[in-house]
Formats: C-alpha cells, structure tokens, sequence
C-alpha cells in the first residue's frame, strides 16, 4: 500500500512531534488559568502573550535559516502550522480537565459506558429485561475494548484512564485521515515531490486532521466516554480502504473492506452503512463491472452483519433487539432538527464540495469521483438520522472526512501558487500570502477548533461535589443507594445498580419504555437512599416534560420518599453552562409515615 515508505514515515514523524509539541503549551496554559484562577479575564491576556511570542518563533526562525532563498509558500504553511498547533494545546487544556475527572457523568453515556465494563467484569449479562433499567443502547465493542487497553496497562479501575484510550482513538483517526489525504494527493499527483516529499505537509495534514478530529461542533464527546472516538477510527479506516482499492484494486483489501461493517456494529449500529456503500461503489465505479464480485461481495458482507447481529441475539436474546435497535428506531427523525444541524456544520460541507470539486477538475473526473460520492452519501445520512436528537456528534466521522478532501486540495493549490522566493517576491505576491494565510486562520474558528484558552469548569469544586456524593454512600450497603448517573461508585464493589437515568430518556421521550419496576422499588422502598439531579426541574431525567405522556416516577418518588438535603452544584458556571451530570443533586430518604 506504500504507506510505510520513508517520505511517508518522515511526514508522520514530523505530525506526531507538531502534536506532541502542543502538550508543554498546554501545560504553560494550565499554569497560567493556575496562578490566575481568581481572574480569568487576566488570565486570557496573559496566554494571548504567550502565543503572541510563541506564534513569532517558527516564522523567524524559518526566515533566519533560510535568508533570501525562503519561499513565501512555506512561510505561510509555518504561521497556518504554528496556530494550529496552539489550537491543539487550547484543546488539550480544556479537555484535560474532562479527562482527568474522577466521575463518570460528564455526559449521558458515560455511566452506562462503564457500567458495561463493570458488567463485564462481573460475568453478568450486557442486555437485560427493560423493567431493569440498566442497559446501554449501544453495542458494546468500544466498551470491552477500553478494558482491554485499560486493563493491559494497568489503569483497569481508572475512570480517567478509559478517557485517555478515547483520546487514543482519536489521534489514530487523525493518523489515517492523514494517510486519506496523502493517498488523494498521490491519485491527483503522483510525482508531486514539492508535497509528498516534505515533511512540514505532514504537520499541516496531521495536526489540521487532529483539530477536526476533535472540533467543538461536531465531535464534542470524542474524549469522554462514548462510542464516538471509536466509531469515527473505523468510519475514516473504512473510507482509507476505499480509496486503497480504488488506488490498487487489491482483493486483500477488499476482504477488510467485507468485514469492517460487522466488525463496526459492534462499536456503533450505524458502522453497517458502509456495506452499502461499498456496494454502490462497486456497482457503479469499477470497470470492468464483475456481476461475480459484486454478488460474492454483497453476500459476504451483509452475510457477516446478518450473522454478528446473530450473535447479539444468541448471547441476549430479545433483550439485546430492544436495547440496540428498538429503542433507537422507535425515536424518530425530525427532517427539521435535521435542517438545522445542517446549518450547524455547513462548513464542513463546503470544505468538503470544495476540496473535493478541486481535486475532481484536476484529475478530469477519471479517479475520486466514487470516493467523493461516497462520503457526500455518508455525510448526508449523517446529518439526516442527526435528527432523532439535539447533538451533532453523529455527523463526527462524516465532517472528518471533509477535511481530508479540503487538506489533499489545500496542499496542491498552495504548492502551485505560493511557490516564489523572498528575493524575487513583488508587492502582489505578498498580499496574496497575507490574504491566504488569513483565510485558513480564520477558517479554522469556523469549523469549530479554535477554542477560548479558558477553564471549561471549576475543577477543584468538581471535586468537592465528586466527594459529597461518596460520603452519601459512606457506611452503606452500595446497592441500597441509588445514584441516578454516575458508575464509578459502584465499580470498586462490583455492584451492578438499576434504575439509572440515562436508560429513561430515549425509551421516556419514544413511550417505549416499561418503568412499572422502577415505580414498585420506589413504593416498597426498595433504596434506603436516592440521590437524583433536577428534581424540581422541567428537566428531571426520569420524568421530563417533553415525554408525552409522563412516567409518574416523580409523583411516585414524592409519594414515598422525602428530601433531607442537597448536594450544592458545581460552582464557576450558569445552571444552563454546567456539564450533564454536574447540577444540583437532591438527597431522598424513604417516608416513615
């Protein structure tokens, strides 16, 4: 495949040490908001300063090495690298405050996706009856594979060591994202030594790729614990196999290629798209058309789906069907909340049709056109099935995708117009530079990677408020306690806790859901306590006001229990600011009367 030649190796080297380069800043960052905490504001301006110096340094280096013989192009790709790369350490400063937190509640998932592995370890079922609310509506491949990693390496019990693996996955991502964009520059063309033979394409492809990897619009979760980080690998390998086989047509691709979408349900149900999709491919695209490839391929390929989906059903029965794909399917897509998501990430849909039509026109429609039709398709159906719900996390993969054909195309329109000397460089060719390096920096704020090098939370009161719910469960019985979000409690003592919240909402907001065993526990005072976030809001998890019908829980909940306290909630943020499970937290005890 050519990936692991020397020019291949040296571009990668030269992304990985741009990356790695961000994590000091990052650290310089946290010292300042540190030293600062009390006054933000002051804080920002002292970071400004920083990156103001440090944002000089490599252009002026670069100028003082190379005198008179500098290029324009590369001085511009420098200053493009050079923020980038600051924007990676904004991001590595906010994300390490999610990271490093001890609670497993930062977002809906990230309870049921530890319960998963603590099922696991138990040997107890992954898919039980609905009346015991506490199963996950994913597969559970991105779970067991973060024990795995997590247990190998020795942080098996570590909540923020399973966050780390997500942020693994995510740079692996970038990796073959930029193995995406190497490869579409390589079709366009193949001789081009001005780009594939120099190392600082791959600190712009690499460290570009990471930041939409990680952009704030659309992949927001992809370092908490969800099954993004590893749905959207796979979702950018699958496409990487694509564009190797259009690139060689080599079968032993093409027998990845028929496993990846089974392989993939097990991490995101939505991964059995690309059996279509390659199937379209090979319909429409390769010459000459083989009825016998295209039949031998559809039959294996949903062939495998058919029979990993069995699997599922073998282990769990009907209870793996519900959980996995009626409780998904029965919440609808709204066509509207779809429209306005495109709104949402219309960027990455134009610097998708634009890099792509680019490298189109280039290659005269002969290559890439199947490639590019394939991940519109993607994108799309992304965006359209985003719709069941408000996030746009779903359209992650699809906009990552994006950014390689903007990349690929990037790379061979600078190399053509931005290749004069200093010493010969007019006036004209100047302010071309400016505008072009300009555009791409203000670009990267509107695909949602440029980040406010603030603190997203008060971290050290996160702690406090993690504490204050522990010592709720001091000198009690783990299983007797009820923590509406949050298994890290749970996980020392191996206990496997029902009625969690976030199994309400899908099933709540679709009636789909059976909560009458909830309700008996409540009236036979089952929980010797309850703590539950939002319980005067509209917003109360168990019972929310959007649900057409309601599920009684609170009116049952008032009926047989009583609030003897709260746990204040974290400080530094509005009420409508704080992450998912940091609200308010009110402390019930059965009545005794």
């Amino acid at each position: 495949m050519g990936f692991l030649d020397q020019n291949y190796r040296k571009q990668l080297a030269a992304g990985a040490l741009a990356l790695l380069a961000a994590v000091p800043i990052a650290f310089a960052v946290y010292y300042v908001n540190f030293i600062w905490s009390e006054d933000p504001e002051k804080a920002v301006k002292i970071v400004g300063v920083l990156f103001g110096v440090l944002g000089f340094v490599p252009p002026f280096l670069y100028l003082l090495i190379r005198g008179r013989s500098a290029k324009l192009g590369e001085l511009g790709l420098i200053m493009i690298a050079t923020v980038a790369v600051l924007s990676v350490a904004c991001y590595l400063f906010q994300a390490g405050f999610y990271v490093m937190f001890r609670g497993d509640f930062i977002i809906w998932s990230e309870s049921d996706f530890v319960n998963d592995i603590l099922k696991f370890r138990q040997g107890y079922p992954l898919f039980t009856a609905q009346a015991n609310n506490e199963s996950f509506i994913y597969p559970p491949g991105s779970q067991l594979l973060t024990y795995l990693i997590s247990w190998l390496t020795g942080g098996a019990n570590s909540i923020p060591a399973y966050r780390i693996i997500q942020v693994g996955y995510t740079a692996l991502a970038a990796v073959v994202a930029f193995l995406c964009c190497r490869r579409l520059v390589k079709n366009v063309s193949p001789e081009d030594s001005n780009i594939l033979g120099r190392w600082y394409w791959g600190v712009i492809w690499l460290v570009g790729l990471f930041l939409m990897a990680t952009n704030s619009l659309s992949n927001p979760f992809v370092h908490l614990l969800h099954n993004d980080s590893l749905a959207q690998l796979l979702t950018v390998t699958a496409f990487w196999l694509l564009l190797e086989y259009e690139a060689s047509e080599d079968k032993r691709i093409l027998w990845v290629m028929v496993l990846l979408p089974a392989v993939g349900f097990w991490v995101k149900q939505s991964l059995i798209i690309w059996a279509g999709l390659y199937l379209l491919y090979l319909i429409t695209f390769i010459r000459p058309r083989s009825i016998a490839r295209i039949i031998g391929f559809g039959t294996a390929s949903f062939g495998a789906v058919l029979v990993s989906i069995g699997i599922g059903y073998l282990l769990w029965q009907g209870d793996f069907i519900y959980w996995v794909f009626t409780v998904l399917r029965a919440h609808g897509v709204s066509p509207l909340r779809s429209f306005k998501h495109l709104l949402d990430i219309w960027e990455y849909f134009a610097v998708g049709l634009v890099g792509g039509l680019v490298l189109l026109q280039l290659t005269g429609l002969k290559k890439l056109l199947g490639p590019w039709l394939v991940w519109l398709i993607l994108i799309s159906t992304e965006t359209y099935t985003s719709g069941v719900a408000w996030m746009l996390n779903h359209i992650g993969p699809g906009c990552l995708i994006a950014g390689i054909w903007f990349w690929a195309a990037f790379a061979i329109l600078w190399s053509r117009y931005f290749n004069a000397e200093l010493k010969t460089a007019d006036l004209n060719e100047w302010l071309k530079l400016a505008v072009g390096t300009a555009v791409i920096c203000l670009l990267f704020s509107g695909l949602g990677i440029i980040r406010v090098p603030v603190r997203p939370f008060d971290f050290q009161d996160s702690q406090r408020y993690v504490e204050e719910i522990e010592n709720e469960f001091a000198g009690e019985e783990p299983e007797s306690v009820l923590l509406d979000t949050g298994t890290w409690i749970y996980l020392k003592d191996g206990v496997i806790q029902k009625d969690r919240a976030s199994t309400f909402g899908d099933r709540g907001y679709a009636q789909i859901g059976d909560f009458s065993g909830f309700s008996d526990r409540l009236k036979q005072k089952h929980y010797k306590k309850i703590l539950v976030r939002n319980y005067h809001s509209p917003d109360f998890w168990y019972d929310h006001e959007l649900w057409s019908k309601s599920s009684q829980i609170r009116q049952t909940l008032m009926e047989n229990y009583q609030e003897i306290g709260t746990i204040k909630a974290v400080n530094g943020l509005k009420p409508e600011e704080l992450p998912y499970g940091f609200s308010e937290i009110s402390i019930l005890v059965p009545r005794t009367n």
